[in-house]
């Protein structure tokens, strides 16, 4: 029997790197490292998520997909460290970010989303 015990990191594909890595610095992620591009136009990024990571990759050919009917990821969930909602959503606000759906109760706490530059909902997750 298979027996995952956590979740080590998330690979995104990112339309323009730089726009990219601005948007999870104002979140307060910190890029440990950038490569590239390669020989293909590829770059990479890892950035850190308390003990995991995001691994985000760009390259000329790829698009965003303007549409809420696209194929792929449909969230990722950061949990956050904050006096209250309140607190969070002023946060947000702060860092130039923009809250697209939320506050939002939840069995184990409150929840904020966020779009990424390409469209990615990221769930900011404030627990009980």
């Amino acid at each position: 029997m298979l027996k995952p015990t956590g979740l080590d990191h998330v690979g995104l594909l990112v339309a323009d790197m730089e726009r990219s890595l601005q948007f999870y610095r104002a979140l307060g992620l910190q890029v440990l490292r950038t490569s590239g591009p390669d020989a293909k136009g590829v770059r990479s990024a890892v950035i850190k998520v308390g003990g995991q990571e995001l691994n985000v990759f760009s390259s000329l050919d790829l698009v965003r997909v303007d549409t809420a009917k696209a194929v792929g990821m449909d969230h990722f969930c950061l949990r956050m460290a904050a006096a209250s909602i309140e607190e969070l959503m002023a946060d947000v606000r702060q860092a130039g970010l923009e809250v697209v759906r939320g506050p939002i109760k939840r069995r184990d706490g409150t929840s904020l989303f966020l779009s990424d530059p390409d469209g990615v909902r990221v769930e900011l997750q404030l627990f009980d």
